[in-house]
């Protein structure tokens, strides 16, 4: 574990010299320099980005990093390991099915369709499972037409079949995801497969299709042992993918949004958005204005003070929900509005939902103005609050 990273991170986060920190006592409380709920959440952030790890939202406890023993414990657990994992890119002839499609009559058996049910379970839990064989298209969706496949098209995010290299389909599968390649698991019976991907992309995971030995089907599985999530990844991607089709036949925003039945609710927080609404602050980077992350309990105190007040945005259309994917965190003065914290999920991006905030928050009556705090993340944003007439508010 890299510990001297730990240590420059942590000397940044709380504004110590390493020296002073490495001289502090690794069993005493990091309250003590002044490491408290939002330099926390600072820190967490800076590690995952400086290590390419994410840090699972069971781990996000104050008291699992409240010493530096505690908090090189708990770290060891990510860096001492491989990167989390999060796509699954499968070959499929000879791999989901036995034969190859289009050249013989391609079967079913108790351990393809063991593999099958992994797959399934993987998906089920957040995992981004993806397809890449050298067939033609057609074979390919007359194998998927099989009544027995336990896979189906639902659980596939992205299906690369052609007959360029697989390499290249990966770094594809990759930019289309936005997903780093350190993050992919690659299964292959083919020995010349695994060894392009090897040796072209050596950060990928490379695990042999091997129905001999099928502990590879454990293998894979163990792989992803991190990657639990509430979220279902390849729905809410599946689900995007559609909406920037139909967006292709329209010319304005206005009439995409109509078009998908778009429903966007914007209203006062409660306190069992809490929740979310932490995550947002603590995953969002591009559309962070402020740049400040919130622990849960903070966003519960925000909600039970007068001082501070938090709105909402939840989204969903004919494609689905998209749930809570924007919040504003707000103080109003007497003669003013100011804007703490504005956030916009990635995945809600060119739908004007920004605007539809911000114009919400007009509505309120009152002259606002906005915190902009620049990081290397939301700089394209910069404008935002100018450009729609909203003053820049110093703390």
């Amino acid at each position: 574990m890299n510990e001297q990273t730990i240590y420059k991170i942590l000397s940044v986060v709380t504004e110590k010299s390493e020296e002073a920190l490495m001289a502090f006592s690794k069993d005493q409380s990091l309250l003590d320099l002044g490491l408290d709920s939002i330099k926390f959440i600072q820190f967490i952030v800076a590690v995952e980005e400086a290590f390419q790890i994410e840090i699972r939202d069971s781990d996000l406890l104050f008291s699992k990093f409240e010493t530096i023993e505690k908090l090189f414990s708990t770290l060891s657990g990510y860096l001492e390991s491989t990167p989390l994992k999060k796509v699954l890119v499968c070959d499929c002839d000879n791999v989901l099915w036995r034969g190859v499609a289009g050249e013989e009559a391609v079967s079913l058996d108790i351990d393809t369709l063991s593999l099958q049910q992994e797959i399934v379970n993987l998906c089920n839990r957040g995992v981004l499972v993806c397809l890449c064989s050298k067939n033609d298209r057609a074979n390919f969706e007359q194998a998927f037409e099989n009544p027995d496949m336990v896979l189906k098209n639902e659980h596939i995010a992205i299906a690369k079949i052609n007959f360029r290299d697989k390499a290249a389909n990966l770094k594809e599968i990759a930019a289309e995801l936005n997903v780093s390649l350190n993050s992919f698991v690659f299964l292959d019976d083919s020995d010349y497969e695994l060894g392009l991907i090897s040796a072209l992309l050596p950060e990928v995971c490379v695990v042999k299709a091997d129905y001999h030995d099928l502990s590879f089907i454990k293998t894979v599985s163990g792989l992803f042992s991190q990657s639990a999530s509430t979220m279902n990844r390849t729905a809410l991607y599946k689900e995007q993918k559609e909406r920037e089709k139909e967006k292709l036949h329209f010319k304005t925003v206005d009439e995409y949004n109509n078009s998908l039945e778009t429903k966007a609710v914007f209203c006062p927080a409660d306190s069992g958005s809490a929740g979310r609404i932490a995550e947002l602050s603590q995953r969002t980077n591009q559309f962070n204005l402020s740049g400040r992350r919130y622990a849960e309990q903070e966003v519960l105190d925000m909600l039970a003070q007068k001082k501070y007040h938090i709105r909402t945005l939840s989204v969903s259309d004919k494609y689905g929900d998209m749930g809570l994917v924007g919040a504003v965190i707000y103080e109003e003065k007497a003669d003013c509005i100011v804007l703490h914290s504005f956030y916009l999920s990635c995945r809600a991006f060119g739908r004007g939902f920004e605007t539809l905030m911000i114009n919400e928050m007009k509505a309120m009556g009152k002259p606002l103005f906005g915190v902009y705090n620049e990081t290397d993340k939301n700089r394209k944003h910069k404008s935002f609050y100018n450009d729609n007439g909203v003053g820049l508010y110093e703390l």
